[in-house]
């Protein structure tokens, strides 16, 4: 369960200084132990290499593996998509010269940002749910849904709900961000 950093406590005796906060971490790997403590970077730094001690392999891996950069994709998504105050998805550019697939991942890519912003409860969206944003017919958007599943773009996580993959997301940033923008 994701939770949002308003949603903490502080605890009590702990009084609030003007100092930054420090951030303590204690990791464990089968037998091995270790804790640091200090800024938040210099936790993350910390995590980093303890890993790349622990696990060696773990920088190729790491490149090998296709993951979503939130922060970037926030940033490309300014002016493209909003969200109203109980997180409903808006597009702000005209969709017309999309392809019904583009739209669906637009879509997909709305409800992955605001769920991992805290805007939306859910990163995915029912068949309903993209029939009603979409407009189009039932059998168009469930052809293009199956579309997707087959390229790795989406995936099914219910009976009729989907979400968009990192690849999907991808996609949509190379390929229909730029469609939205009009540089393509």
């Amino acid at each position: 369960m994701k939770r949002l950093y308003q949603d903490y406590e502080v605890k009590k005796g702990v009084s609030r200084s003007r100092e930054a906060p420090k951030l303590e971490i204690t990791i464990k790997y089968g037998a091995l132990e270790s804790t640091c403590e200090g800024s938040a970077d210099d936790v993350l730094k910390f995590i980093f290499n303890f890993i790349k001690d622990v696990y060696p392999n773990y920088e190729l891996v790491r490149n090998l593996t296709l993951t979503v950069d939130l922060q970037r994709l926030l940033r490309q998504l300014k002016g493209v998509i909003s969200f109203l105050p109980k997180g409903r998805p808006v597009i702000l550019k005209p969709t017309d010269k999309l392809t019904d697939s583009e739209l669906i991942l637009v879509y997909l890519v709305a409800a992955y940002s605001g769920n991992q912003i805290g805007m939306a409860e859910d990163d995915n969206l029912s068949m309903a749910d993209l029939l009603d944003k979409t407009g189009k017919p039932a059998g168009t958007v469930a052809g293009r849904l199956s579309e997707l599943v087959g390229e790795l773009y989406v995936e099914r996580v219910g009976r009729g709900k989907y979400r968009v993959t990192a690849y999907g997301v991808k996609e949509f940033t190379e390929e229909i961000l730029p469609k939205l923008e009009g540089t393509k």
